[in-house]
Parts: structure tokens; C-alpha cells; sequence
């Protein structure tokens, strides 16, 4: 009989949770070394599996050996017992976020108004309509803080210019150098079209503020940011996603 021990916790911020299952298997005989030495032990395999839910955009994220099947069977666990509603591994999908307006640059005048002092659409991540060809751009220190798709444009003006899907991006926006200092502090915005968002490592306040740079943007809709008090989830339905290129 398997025993295991779960933890729900709000601690990564506001309307995230962390869920950690520890899970004892069936005792078994194992092999291990004791040194160079093999020897036969009877054992009881620990599972470690780690679930991060988002509510405002229905975002799972799993960290848990095994591959897509066992991170699947935690995914259904916590939507039924932990969210109350039924999904099955075809309703299990990923929310899409557009991020088709980075084509043209990162365009919010109320940035400067927040006091910032430049914006750099630092890199994109573009994939061709057939499927077959992804690219990842960044503009490199030479740039002297262009923005990339400034760059493309001049360079391989195809990718902006065709149906290219964006699938990521990063935003730099840089507050002025403090007195007596030649360094910018540079604050980034992570986002890609799966809906993973880097916004939950900021303070509320920022976190507000850099939210409110993507809505008027297009990328996220009201009821989207990490801040809404709105319902967040549709019944039945649970996003799910794993680590970026697994």
C-alpha cells in the first residue's frame, strides 16, 4: 500500500499554490552501492512530486519523474480533488496568450509615466506557420539598447512580415541610473503564449503595475492578471503545463 504526504501552500504569491506530495512506495528489493561494493537491500522508494497552480489563468506547472503520463495523473488528481471538477488528459490544455502586438514593439506610454526611462523588447521567440522552424532573437549588448524587432526589421524582416507565431518574449524596462551610479536597474517581463508569466517574483506593487502594461497591450485581459478577484477558472477546465521544451 502506498502512503503519501501532501502540503498546499500560498506562499509563491498572491493567488499561487504549491502543492508537494511525497509519496512512500511498496517496499521492494533494491540495489545499491556501499561503495564500489553492490549489495541487495529491501527498500521503500520516496516520490517526490511538485504541483504550482495559478488562478487567475488556470495554469498548472508539475516538477515530477516519470514524463507526461505520471505528470497527467497529477494534474487530474489536483483538479479533482483539490479544485472539485473532472478533466480528462484532452481537456487538460495549455491557455494561449496572443502576443502577436510585440510584432511592432512594446508601445505603453504609461511606462514613462511610472518612471521608467527606456523600454527594450529584449528577445522574441517566433515559430514559422508550417511548424518546422523556430527562431529566438535577442538583441545582444552591441544594440546599444535597440529593441529586437527593430533589428529584425532591418535584418530578416520575414518572420514579422509572414503569419510567424511569437510564442515568447522578454521586456526590458530600465528605471534611471541612481545618483553616482552609471547602471541601470532593469526590470524584466517574462511571457510566453503558453501563459507562463514571470510577474509573481515582483512585489505586489509592480506586479500590479507591470500587469497593467500587459492588459493595455492586448496581452492579458482584465480578468487575467494575478491581482483579479474574479473567478478565474471555467468548470471542468484546467490548463496545464509542463518546463519549456519538455
Amino acid at each position: 500500500m502506498r502512503r503519501g504526504v501532501c502540503g498546499l501552500s500560498g506562499d509563491p504569491g498572491p493567488g499561487i499554490h504549491l502543492l508537494t506530495v511525497h509519496v512512500k512506495d511498496l517496499a521492494m528489493l533494491r540495489l545499491e552501492f556501499e561503495g564500489v561494493v553492490l549489495k541487495q537491500r529491501v527498500g521503500n522508494p520516496n516520490i517526490h512530486m511538485v504541483l504550482e497552480y495559478a488562478e487567475a489563468t488556470g495554469v498548472v506547472r508539475t516538477l515530477v519523474r516519470g514524463g507526461h503520463k505520471v505528470q497527467q495523473m497529477l494534474v487530474q488528481a489536483f483538479a479533482e480533488h483539490v479544485l472539485g471538477v473532472q478533466a480528462t488528459p484532452e481537456r487538460i490544455k495549455a491557455p494561449a496568450l496572443d502576443l502577436s502586438a510585440l510584432r511592432t514593439g512594446f508601445d505603453v506610454p504609461e511606462v514613462f509615466e511610472d518612471g521608467f526611462s527606456l523600454v527594450q523588447l529584449k528577445s522574441l521567440a517566433l515559430l514559422s506557420p508550417d511548424g518546422e522552424l523556430k527562431i529566438e532573437c535577442t538583441a545582444m549588448q552591441a544594440s546599444r539598447h535597440r529593441s529586437v524587432h527593430e533589428l529584425l526589421r532591418e535584418q530578416l524582416p520575414a518572420p514579422l512580415e509572414g503569419r510567424w507565431t511569437v510564442l515568447a518574449a522578454q521586456i526590458n524596462l530600465y528605471y534611471p541610473p541612481e545618483p553616482g551610479r552609471t547602471r541601470a536597474r532593469v526590470v524584466p517581463i517574462e511571457v510566453t503564449s503558453r501563459g507562463r508569466l514571470n510577474l509573481h517574483q515582483f512585489d505586489p506593487r509592480l506586479q500590479a503595475q507591470l500587469e497593467r502594461y500587459l492588459v493595455r497591450i492586448g496581452i492579458l485581459r482584465p480578468g487575467q492578471t494575478l491581482s483579479a478577484h474574479e473567478a478565474p477558472l471555467a468548470t471542468g477546465t484546467v490548463g496545464a503545463t509542463t518546463p519549456e521544451g519538455a
